[in-house]
């Protein structure tokens, strides 16, 4: 049953007059379920629509003899956790060794924003966008490296503020070549703590 934007908004309206219905407050509820359906369409976009912006980033490719590793972060996405709906920052390290070709540096920043443009969770995000890439430019190796700050762990549940998560997928050279694996987590960790 597809609804629309006003009917969400008129139901979250409903959601927190009930809730709240004994809150001296609640008068500043007003507007309150519009902007959470604008927030919603800003934070997650349809699926097509992230797939046709993705597909526009790899239209330009550039032809190049440059064959050494390439590291591009930190590059902060984000997403809402699948689970609770809080948001959750992602900052993003994309490090590729090109084969041949390369891409606009801008391109990645773009993918890894994109890429987070729908309730996902962290693990699946970084396997899809290092798969992206591999796929679309047949790089020489492909390293995603993510540190995920969750709203779920940091404002509910565990209470756990300063706890962060980090996920990395390697691939070609980055997995199988111990000298680049070290060499990409090396300029990530010096980066990472600037």
């Amino acid at each position: 049953m597809a609804y629309s934007s006003r009917k969400i908004a008129e139901d979250i309206e409903k959601f927190l007059m009930v809730r709240y219905e004994d809150w001296e407050g609640k008068e500043q509820f007003s507007g309150t379920a519009d902007r959470l359906v604008r927030m919603v369409d800003e934070l997650c976009w349809p699926t097509e629509r992230i797939n046709e912006e993705c597909k526009k980033y790899f239209q330009s490719t550039f032809k190049d003899s440059y064959d050494e590793m390439l590291v591009e972060g930190p590059i902060t996405a984000w997403t809402l956790c699948p689970h609770h709906l809080l948001p959750c920052k992602f900052t993003v390290f994309i490090g590729y060794t090109p084969n041949g070709h390369v891409i606009g540096l801008s391109k990645f920043s773009r993918l890894a924003v994109v890429m987070a443009k729908r309730p996902i969770m962290q693990e699946t995000y970084s396997r899809e966008l290092a798969d992206l890439i591999n796929i679309q430019l047949k790089p020489s190796g492909v390293g995603v490296y993510v540190i995920g700050s969750h709203g779920c762990m940091h404002a509910r549940g565990i209470l756990q503020q300063e706890t962060d998560v980090s996920t990395s997928v390697l691939l070609g050279g980055f997995k199988n070549e111990a000298s680049t694996r070290k060499e990409f987590f090396d300029i990530v960790g010096r980066r990472a703590t600037q």
